[in-house]
């Protein structure tokens, strides 16, 4: 991870487009919420490839794939592995 992907601020998974890879910083929300997303393998420090940002979120954690939706996607705090103008911007 480089120094620009270490200073920019979490967002929700769901302000990311498709083909970001980010690295989770945080999970938010209710007890059930963050119990499922850990389940899923969703934790702190995990990297996730949005495959698809259209409606329900596709993304890739290590190697399953997972539709979740807009609601979950919200509740996951991520920042960019790189910092390429189309992942820190878009």
């Amino acid at each position: 991870m480089n120094a620009l992907a270490n200073t920019t601020k979490p967002r929700a998974l769901c302000c990311y487009g498709n083909g970001v890879t980010v690295r989770v910083t945080s999970l938010e929300g209710e007890k059930c919420c963050k119990s499922r997303m850990l389940a899923l393998g969703i934790i702190p420090g995990t990297i996730v490839n949005i495959l698809n940002s259209c409606g329900r979120m596709t993304i890739q954690v290590r190697s399953s794939q997972f539709a979740i939706g807009c609601e979950m996607a919200k509740k996951i705090m991520a920042i960019p592995v790189c910092d390429c103008c189309e992942c820190v911007d878009s």
